[in-house]
């Protein structure tokens, strides 16, 4: 062997090392899939919730890589388990709420009874104003809402009236003869109108006649009708009566030659009328009495003294109103029915 050349022995060296190498290398390839796998199990497991296993201290990583070389190695490795198939939907559990649809069922625009009521004179009006309120400036169409106590008449007219008394609009509702006494029907009405100038004073009044003509009640607002313009609404109903009866009664039999009215009025006038009317429609008395100073409600009270004088029993309608000056007219009017004896 020549000085500074390489043995057999190194050349052998040289050749298991190289083969060594070789092992090294691809005992990395096989274990890289496994490292990546194993890391990216430990981030879903950690992002699940699961505990993530203790790390392995520095110094033992050669040591069970070479563990973990000599199994891959072996014949008697474990196979890989096959996956389970794919686990089923959960169910919910025995119990639990589940979605139901339910049908909506939208509002119409029908008349609707209403819970029993007191009879007139008690604070209810027969008829009753509940939108728009009084003194509303309003714009075409006025979008009316109306309750009227069943019972009473079997319809009712709806008015408007501009500020000269001319009629600018009219209906007739007729109410269903089979309805509950003293039940309520609501009504939703759209009333147009067309105005002379930017602004009119009006009157939207309701009233009712019986099967003989004669008025028996008659409820009203003041409103101002805009051609245009952003309207401004007054929220307070008109459902009270306006006029009140303290005495007589509804059907009570007078004696005497004299009756005697007492009651009370919403003020919008210095004064109210009264008439006796017979069943043919006739007026048969007439008298005006003021109206006193007005309570915290706005009612004002009023007496009538009326002499009379019948040679048998006859039955009439009381009615006392209360007129307005503009537009002019009927305001407010309640009726009762008596009989009148000597």
């Amino acid at each position: 062997m020549r000085g500074g050349e390489p043995g057999e022995g190194y050349g052998k060296d040289k050749a298991h090392h190289a083969l060594r190498t070789r092992a090294h290398k691809q005992l990395l390839l096989l274990l890289l899939p496994l490292l990546l796998f194993g890391l990216t199990a430990c981030t879903f497991a950690a992002s699940a919730g699961t505990p993530l296993p203790t790390p392995l201290p520095a110094n033992a990583v050669p040591t069970v890589i070479a563990l973990t070389a000599r199994a891959l190695a072996s014949p008697t490795a474990a196979a890989a388990t096959p996956l389970s198939a794919a686990s089923p939907s959960p169910t919910a559990p025995p119990g639990a709420p589940t979605a139901t649809p339910f049908p909506i069922t939208l509002p119409t625009v029908t008349p609707t009874p209403q819970p029993t009521l007191p009879l007139p004179g008690t604070g209810y009006g027969v008829l009753q104003i509940l939108y728009p309120g009084r003194d509303s400036r309003v714009v075409s169409p006025i979008r009316l809402r109306l309750a009227v106590q069943t019972g009473y008449t079997d319809a009712v007219r709806v008015e408007l009236l501009g500020e000269d008394g001319r009629l600018i609009y009219r209906r007739l509702l007729r109410l269903s003869s089979n309805q509950p006494p003293h039940g309520l029907l609501t009504f939703a009405l759209e009333i147009p109108f067309e105005v002379r100038g930017e602004a009119e004073t009006a009157r939207l009044q309701v009233l009712a006649n019986d099967a003989d003509g004669r008025p028996l009640f008659q409820n009203a607002i003041r409103l101002t009708l805009l051609t245009e313009g952003q309207p401004q609404i007054n929220y307070r109903a008109a459902d009270r009566s306006p006029i009140l009866f303290q005495s007589p009664q509804p059907r009570q039999t007078i004696q005497g030659g004299q009756l005697v009215v007492v009651g009370k009025a919403l003020r919008r006038a210095d004064a109210v009328e009264a008439l006796l009317i017979d069943g043919r429609g006739k007026v048969l008395l007439y008298r005006s009495a003021p109206l006193g100073t007005a309570d915290a409600d706005g009612y004002a009270p009023f007496t009538f003294h009326i002499p009379y004088k019948v040679n048998e029993a006859l039955r009439v309608r009381l009615v006392v109103r209360e007129n307005a000056i503009t537009p002019p007219g009927v305001l407010y009017l309640n009726s009762l029915p008596l009989t009148l004896t000597p």
